[in-house]
Formats: C-alpha cells, structure tokens, sequence
C-alpha cells in the first residue's frame, strides 16, 4: 500500500511532493480543491501507512510542545538539562589596599543557562534527544 500525504494549513513553508497521491485535510471552514492552490501559503506533509486520518498529538517532557509520535526521530526534540538562573559578580576585600578593591563588573547579576553557559534566554537548547510524552512510563 503507499502512503498518503495529507496536506495541512500550517508552516514551515515548504513543500517536498513525490509520486504519491495526495489528500487534502482542511482544518480550515472553507473548501479545498484536490490540487494545492495558491492561497494555500504554508503547508505541510505528513506520510501515513494508515488509512486512519485521525492526528494524535502528545506533549513532550523535555520541551512541552506537542508532537506527533509517528514523526518522532533521535534529533527531534531540543533542550536544556539545567535551569536558566545567574549569579551576582562578587565585590572583592583588599588586605592590602584596606577596602573593597573596584574590580571590573563588580555588582553586576549575569544570568546563563547552568547546563551548557549560554547566555540567550531564548536558545533552543543543548541537548537533542526524541521527544518522550508523559504517557510514556
């Protein structure tokens, strides 16, 4: 049996189609044609063996964004081990001088991911693994 691309409203905006029939899935109100069509701007393809069209979405633990199991591989999901905290640059005593040295950034509070040292709030982490669901126990 070949699979069966099923065609969904949603990004990354590329599209990859091979000899395979293809079926249109809207999640949209308005219909849709059997040929993808210029108003459609992000699509999508997942390749089922299946003939069940129903999507089961699982939430990752690592990562919390929802995931299709099907799809799941050994890079696909990406994150952090530790948390993302900082720390307060110490101001130093001096035996010698008789006071607080002025050492450079002094005071200052630096926040860093804890895992890996980066800086970004926002980086999409440093350790890649698959996505593990928490019905997977």
């Amino acid at each position: 049996m070949a699979p069966n691309l099923h065609c969904y409203h949603s990004s990354p905006p590329f599209i990859s189609l091979h000899s395979y029939p293809l079926v249109l899935r809207s999640h949209a109100p308005y219909p849709t044609s059997k040929h993808c069509s210029n108003s459609l701007k992000f699509l999508s393809i997942r390749c089922s063996a299946n003939s069940n069209n129903q999507l089961t979405l699982r939430t990752c633990r690592n990562c919390k964004s929802q995931f299709d199991p099907s799809l799941n591989h050994p890079r696909a999901c990406r994150f952090h081990t530790a948390h993302f905290g900082g720390e307060t640059k110490r101001k130093f005593e001096s035996v010698h001088l008789g006071g607080t040295m002025d050492t450079p950034d002094s005071g200052k509070v630096f926040q860093y991911w804890h895992c890996c040292g980066s800086e970004d709030p926002f980086d999409p982490g440093c350790t890649a693994s698959p996505h593990s669901s928490y019905d997977d126990d």
